[in-house]
């Protein structure tokens, strides 16, 4: 009875190895499902949007749509005004990947989890925010009047809760919203001008281009900048996408990562082309060396995988911004990029 369970058991598994071949086979050689034929991209203006720039202007992203099986695809950059209308265009289905601030991410990560699934894609940039002043007699954030005001962003943003983060360092832990009464919201361009002009702000908190900029400035001084005050540097830039987009499109998501991840190499060794690149896309009063300086300058901060995105998260749950942290950054990322090494 044995001998005829063994060789019944032979007769059964010589098909099943034989068909497992065929598949293994067919799959090597069929060429990738077609995914979508048009993929488009959101990206606010700045800086930090640079390496979107560069590989669509240098075809990166078809390049590497080719690479991963999908030859058809074409991609469509949008320059959108705010992280709001980005998002908007992103939940509506308008765009299909949309660039964020990496606080922004977070809280569409947790508004979306059960939903749309929103998470990144990839880092773009981990680039450094710095506080200026105009007032000579302010040295440390304990010199701010009650009636000062500092330029942000948004309320809600990455310099905000920079600021708050600075707050709970130079004033103890039960003083993260010490400062909240002094940011007013504005544009990065208004903020500066505001500051330069001494019209109704003290200080502000910018990211490049406005940073290198205020730091030429003779009317201005800086406080510090936001990675040496708080002894970590964090990503600021991230590419976002939909759970949806993401399983339909698994090749294209791919190359995308691809071909961010090959723009900043370019970015690093090219930056005088690159700082090209940026201002024939974008209007800046900043000169082709002035820019290409910038870009050597920063040139650490370019990477598909973040870097404190924890740190962030946790900090957002103690201001209030966030109800839980992540239990991992990778939980706020999409594979390929949360199969890496990020923070």
């Amino acid at each position: 009875m044995q001998k005829r369970s063994l060789r019944l058991s032979r007769r059964l598994t010589r098909p099943l190895k034989a068909f497992s071949w065929v598949l293994a086979l067919g799959a090597l050689g069929s060429p990738a499902l077609a995914e979508q034929d048009r993929v488009t991209l959101a990206i606010q203006y700045g800086y930090a949007y640079l390496p979107v720039t560069v590989a669509d202007k240098l075809g990166l992203f078809r390049q590497q749509a080719q690479a991963h099986g999908q030859p058809q695809a074409s991609f469509e950059i949008k320059r959108i005004s705010g992280a709001p209308a980005i998002n908007d265009a992103l939940i509506s289905g308008n765009v299909d990947i949309g660039g964020y601030g990496l606080s922004g991410t977070l809280i569409a990560w947790e508004k979306t989890r059960r939903s749309l699934d929103v998470r990144a894609l990839c880092a773009l940039v981990a680039g450094d925010n710095a506080l200026f002043v105009n007032d000579p007699a302010i040295k440390s954030l304990a010199d701010f009047k009650a009636d000062d005001k500092i330029a942000v962003s948004s309320p809600s943003g990455q310099q905000a809760l920079l600021l708050q983060m600075a707050a709970q360092r130079q004033f103890g832990p039960d003083q993260i919203h010490k400062l909240d009464h002094l940011m007013v919201s504005l544009p990065h361009p208004d903020a500066m001008s505001s500051l330069l002009n001494k019209a109704g702000i003290k200080g502000y908190i910018g990211p490049n281009p406005y940073s290198y900029q205020l730091a030429q400035d003779p009317r201005v001084s800086k406080l510090f900048d936001f990675s040496s005050e708080l002894d970590k540097r964090m990503t600021s830039g991230v590419l976002t996408s939909t759970g949806r987009f993401v399983k339909n499109n698994p090749q294209l998501s791919a190359a995308v990562v691809a071909a961010i991840n090959e723009a900043n190499a370019y970015i690093r060794k090219e930056p005088r082309k690159a700082a090209e690149l940026f201002l024939a896309s974008e209007p800046s009063s900043l000169s082709l060396d002035q820019v290409e300086d910038m870009l050597r300058q920063v040139s650490g901060e370019w990477s598909v995988q973040p870097s404190g995105v924890m740190a962030l998260a946790e900090f957002m749950v103690r201001s209030g911004a966030l109800k839980k942290a992540p239990d991992n950054w990778q939980s706020v990322f999409f594979a390929p990029v949360a199969d890496g090494e990020g923070s």
